[in-house]
């Protein structure tokens, strides 16, 4: 293959998923397209989307889906129905029905070998406490096993092995990308790492920023490591606003703030093709 092998990397994000639309977008406006795509859970479903077929029709598709999906469809069962749960044996507080079907319709391929370009996914073992990486067999089973939350959503059970989400220790999975060959990677992450250092006033202060780090700390370190001669694009995120965990509210918003500020730094760095004017090819 001449030039360069491009990979997106699709980081955890959760119901912010959304700014993955942005950064999609302004990438395959200006004829930006992957040559292997890894994910890791939103990243798992939004990356095995666009997987399947990488353009702007397959990103409008995608975005029509983000923008349909509320609060039951993933969380069906109640906020008040999961805290009852809390208090019964059990492995989650609520069934993984609703994102299963979401999953069915975000994919409109079965396997991985279905697919266009080249996609794995990532999940954590709760058996051995490790990733395990995806890209054979039923890409539904993948992806939800990558997206299973832990404590919110149940573990999946995969070949006699049970699952939950891959950022729990790959939240941006750079080193599969290159393992699959790539040497230009354009990363999709919530978003830009606030590496300032602060002193925490509050207690929750110090969890929330101990939960930061700890995150976050293999992907700082693999992308501080990049073997020479691999370029590396991280994104940036537009603000978003403030959102429970199960809110889907503010898709649009998200979407189009993140394409603004990501099209801008392609631009800013001469990346593709600027896309024509609305309305013409």
């Amino acid at each position: 293959m001449s030039g360069p092998v491009t990979a997106f990397v699709l980081g955890g994000a959760g119901n912010m998923g959304a700014i993955h639309l942005g950064m999609l977008r302004a990438l395959l406006e200006r004829g930006v397209t992957p040559d292997v795509v890894v994910g890791c859970s939103a990243g798992a479903l939004n990356g095995g989307a666009i997987a399947s077929a990488p353009t702007l029709e397959t990103l409008e598709r995608l975005e029509a889906l983000w923008l349909g999906l509320s609060r039951t469809d993933v969380w069906p069962t109640g906020t008040a129905t999961g805290m009852v749960r809390l208090l019964r044996r059990g492995s989650a507080l609520n069934g993984n029905e609703g994102l299963r079907e979401v999953v069915e319709r975000f994919l409109p391929d079965s396997t991985f070998a279905d697919l266009a370009v080249p996609f794995a996914c990532v999940a954590t073992s709760l058996d051995t406490g490790r990733e395990r990486w995806f890209d054979t067999g039923s890409l539904t089973e993948a992806v939800l096993a990558s997206s299973a939350l832990p404590v919110l959503l149940p573990p999946v059970e995969i070949d006699g092995e049970a699952f939950v989400d891959g950022a729990t220790v790959n939240v941006v999975p750079l080193a599969k990308a290159l393992e699959m060959g790539a040497t230009r990677l354009f990363i999709l992450q919530l978003k830009d790492l606030d590496l300032t250092p602060r002193r925490p006033r509050r207690p929750l202060d110090v969890l929330q920023r101990c939960f930061a780090i700890s995150r976050n700390f293999r992907f700082v370190h693999e992308l501080a490591t990049l073997p020479p001669g691999v370029e590396a694009h991280v994104l940036p995120a537009a603000p978003w606003p403030r959102l429970r965990y199960d809110g889907f509210s503010r898709t649009s918003e998200i979407a189009e703030g993140t394409h603004a500020v990501a099209a801008a730094y392609l631009e800013a760095h001469g990346i593709g093709t600027a896309p024509g004017p609305p309305g013409r090819a």
